[in-house]
């Protein structure tokens, strides 16, 4: 677990993470401790404190200036809190053993002034944040930290190798309508050093540069750009990015290189999991391109079973999982009889892996629907897949999900009224990374297109033109309006799948 606070005209916010396997407090405490905590005019503060028993692997957060019943034994130290006095924000940790009647204290008169900075600095215009958080180590809970405008945040020093700090430093334009954004960040081991002061070179990031469209989705959007910290906790801490940005907008960022993980939210939320970025290296990503459409790992069999795999139907090219919103319906038939059906909500999991009956043909189909304000895009769409499974045998589907991905569309997924647009037909098969499901060969052996601009009521057919190893079609744009994609591939064993995605693009 984790509790983070944020220094910003005195705003605090707690951020708890589940710690696996943590225990209860004992019932047989037969002590008790009191942690004090001091502003820096030596006034009693509240704060709450992170406590750890490595022996017994009791967590538990408690109040300051409170005696609280605890076991004896020895415990693990962490806290945050705000100064009363308006003085900044106190970061601590360290370690007492818990003997009868106990009290230790955090002073923040103790503390030393955390300066981080960046080099070159990005100039003006920029509000500039630091953050410290110390970490008890080996993987321990015990871990507090803070953000506050740079000169108003301490920590309050240790020597103890039990503990380390992990600091960084945020650059973000007063702007709202431009301007990059800057995150750096460093790891002190083996102890707390007594004031933390770093100047971070510009030259160890990456940076991601974001071209964001609306559409799919609208209005304003909150940004996350999260770190997987390669394998040290606390390091994560500090290497956490979020801003609120209205739809569409570009910008940069620029964060220390390794793995991150970009989120977008706004009526619908999308993330595209971890991704490896390298140091002075640039990235470009567009996010909310046209079209949220059919996107995963198609189905298997598992001894006698079938498992539906993870297809999403409202994936963002780029960000290629989310579209919570989405509610559905999916059902499996075979030789005219249904073996499968449900009807799920927004959020839910289509369930089941529904036992089959023997080797021979199925068909699954999978509709789901997004409740957006009007004038969305992508907000219906479809999937239907006819394919053989042999239940006696571990190994995925044959069949292709077509991936929608129009040319040529303005930062508002937009073409030009009576235009042509080049729709890229992107054969999806991703494996199920299971070494123990066999992944079939396959190839396509036919592709069909069709486009509708009255919402389905009539579809156009569009020949599918296959070019260097890319299918593509074309559509003839009306005046004004919204489009939507239908496509059909049948591949060389016979099997054949359907991808549908209503208001996928928009004319304007």
């Amino acid at each position: 677990m984790r509790r983070t606070t944020a220094v910003a005209s005195v705003v605090t916010v707690l951020v708890p993470l589940l710690l696996a396997g943590a225990s209860s407090a004992s019932a047989t405490a037969k002590g008790s401790l009191t942690v004090k905590t001091l502003d820096r005019s030596g006034r009693p503060a509240y704060a709450q404190v992170a406590v750890y028993n490595k022996k017994t692997n009791d967590f538990r957060y408690i109040e300051s200036n409170k005696a609280v019943s605890l076991p004896d034994g020895s415990y693990e130290l962490a806290t945050s809190f705000v100064d009363d006095g308006g003085a900044g924000g106190i970061v601590g940790g360290h370690s007492v053993t818990v003997s009868g009647s106990t009290k230790t204290t955090f002073d923040a008169r103790k503390g030393r002034p955390v300066n981080v900075s960046l080099s070159p600095k990005p100039g003006s215009g920029y509000d500039h944040r630091v953050s410290a958080y110390v970490c008890a180590t080996d993987n321990s809970p015990a871990t507090m930290g803070m953000s506050a405008d740079a000169g108003a945040l301490y920590v309050i020093p240790t020597s103890s190798r039990a503990y380390e700090v992990s600091y960084g430093t945020t650059y973000e334009p007063r702007s709202a309508t431009g301007g990059d954004f800057w995150l750096a960040s460093a790891t002190h081991k083996g102890g707390v050093p007594s004031g933390v002061s770093a100047t971070l070179k510009q030259s160890r990031l990456t940076t991601l540069k974001v071209s964001a469209r609306s559409g799919p989705d609208s209005g304003q959007a909150r940004f996350s750009f999260d770190n997987s910290a390669d394998g040290d906790s606390c390091s994560m801490y500090p290497n956490s990015l979020q801003f609120e940005r209205d739809l569409p907008d570009s910008f940069g960022v620029h964060v220390p290189a390794g793995q991150w993980n970009v989120g977008q939210e706004s009526h619908d939320y999308i993330y595209g999991g971890f991704h490896k970025y390298a140091a002075g290296r640039t990235t470009s990503l567009t996010l909310g391109h046209a079209v949220w459409g059919p996107s995963g790992r198609l189905p298997n069999t598992w001894y006698h079973q079938l498992y539906f795999g993870n297809v999403n139907l409202f994936a963002d090219p780029t960000l290629t999982a989310g579209g919570i919103l989405a509610g559905g319906t999916l059902k499996l038939t075979h030789a005219g009889r249904t073996l499968y059906s449900k009807s799920y909500g927004p959020g839910g999991d289509v369930g089941g892996q529904p036992r089959i009956p023997g080797a021979g043909w199925y068909s699954l189909s999978q509709t789901g629907r997004r409740s957006l304000p009007s004038g969305s895009l992508s907000t219906s769409a479809s999937l239907s897949l006819h394919f053989y499974a042999d239940p006696g045998k571990n190994q995925q589907i044959r069949d292709y999900i077509t991936r929608f991905r129009p040319e040529a569309l303005n930062s508002r997924n937009q073409a030009a009224p009576g235009s042509t647009t080049t729709v890229d037909l992107g054969m999806q098969r991703s494996g199920t990374g299971d070494s123990t499901v066999r992944q079939l060969s396959d190839g396509v052996k036919s592709v069909h297109a069709w486009y509708t601009t009255d919402n389905g009521t009539t579809w156009h057919a569009a020949t599918a033109k296959l070019s260097g190893g890319k299918w593509t079609t074309v559509v003839h744009n009306p005046a004004a309006g919204r489009v939507g994609l239908r496509s059909t591939v049948t591949d060389t064993h016979g099997d054949s799948s359907t991808t549908t995605v209503y208001n996928a693009y928009a004319v304007g």
